[in-house]
């Protein structure tokens, strides 16, 4: 069962025009829910939206050009929000900075210090400030859910042995794994705090999705997985689908992953 939709039900998507992102987007919309995408890259925000709007023309699919670790600007939308009568009904913590391997340098202390800065900020203080600002509705009208994106590196150490002798010099910096980690301790949090007021608090962990990543990557990434595979896309919309459905309204602050059993070995 999806949603209901209504003229002013709206689901907010955080890092909405990355790859992830637009997975997320178009499950909301595949479920009856008008869309608000937040995301600092604006040239991918108008691309995304046009294609959204062709395929869903009788939801609404609103973007905003946003850094959601600024307070201001946040408060700001907020109020925008308020004025024009809108429910945040779902909120989906995407934002997070993935480093690279094409622009990731290991062993420099000033580049590793900026990046845990930067990209703590985004994805730990970035959800953090989403849910302390859009949550009023769902406490107001007692219904709503919250969910964060986590990893399979929220409940397992990455296995740096998979970019060997693909990705020279690359490793998984330990600022990934505490986001993740971090977002199953506040998905917890919130899941408790809001309990109350009928709100479901929950995270997803996925093992990496299919997107043409490099062969040799891929194949020392699915040797490790049992059923031999990377996630797809719509792996990860099943899930999302099941988590917004509003007979799903008993299951919150639990972490589901979604790894082809590679957490289990």
């Amino acid at each position: 069962m999806t949603l209901k939709s209504k003229k002013n039900d709206f689901a907010i998507v955080t890092g909405a025009a990355g790859f992830l992102g637009e997975v997320h987007c178009e499950c909301v919309l595949m479920n009856n829910c008008n869309l608000i995408m937040l995301d600092i890259n604006n040239k991918k925000l108008n691309f995304l939206s046009k294609k959204l709007k062709k395929i869903f023309p009788l939801l609404q699919v609103e973007k905003y050009r946003i850094d959601i670790t600024n307070l201001k600007k946040i408060q700001s939308l907020k109020k925008k929000f308020f004025r024009e009568k809108k429910f945040i009904k779902v909120l989906i913590n995407n934002a997070c900075v993935d480093p690279k391997p094409s622009n990731y340098k290991n062993n420099n202390q000033a580049y590793t210090l900026k990046s845990w800065n930067r990209e703590i900020d985004v994805g730990l203080k970035g959800s953090f400030l989403i849910i302390e600002n859009f949550v009023d509705g769902m406490i107001k009208f007692k219904k709503g859910s919250i969910i964060n994106i986590a990893s399979d590196l929220s409940v397992i150490a990455p296995n740096q042995s998979i970019y060997k002798n693909v990705y020279k010099n690359f490793e998984k910096p330990v600022t990934y794994s505490v986001i993740k980690h971090g977002l199953i301790g506040m998905t917890k949090y919130y899941a408790a705090k809001f309990a109350k007021f009928n709100i479901t608090c929950n995270a997803i962990s996925p093992v990496g999705v299919q997107n043409n990543q490099n062969k040799k990557f891929v194949k020392n990434l699915i040797n490790l997985i049992p059923m031999r595979r990377m996630a797809t896309k719509e792996d990860i919309k099943h899930v999302i689908s099941f988590l917004l459905s509003e007979k799903q309204r008993f299951i919150t602050g639990q972490n589901i992953i979604i790894d082809g059993g590679r957490t289990i070995i």
